[in-house]
């Protein structure tokens, strides 16, 4: 397992060491609309096509997203805070994320 450096310090996101089911069938649900818009470049479709395409990839990377960040505040800020200093880090490693996100 991968570790990331977080204000936190290196640690796995607990939350999502469990069942993962959800969060993996959108991975590959994402994967699969990647590999259609190549095909669609490959083939020479056209622009409008291709652009729905992208378009599918977005929304999709957007609810993994929405997905994941949600998870982390219920797990972080309302469902385990140890400590109030533990809740201001999760919520400085949050607004790093969200500002990641949002560029």
């Amino acid at each position: 397992m991968t570790h990331t450096y977080t204000p936190l310090g290196y640690a796995p996101m607990p939350h999502l060491t469990g069942d993962n089911t959800k969060l993996i069938q959108r991975v590959r649900r994402l994967r699969g609309q990647l590999e259609g818009v190549e095909r669609m470049l490959v083939d020479g479709k056209n622009c409008y096509d291709i652009l729905q395409g992208v378009a599918a990839c977005r929304g999709a990377l957007n609810g993994l997203t929405k997905e994941m960040m949600l998870a982390h505040i219920d797990h972080h800020l309302l469902q385990t805070p140890e400590s109030p200093e533990t809740v201001r880090a999760s919520a400085v490693e949050l607004r790093s994320i969200i500002e990641s996100y949002l560029k």
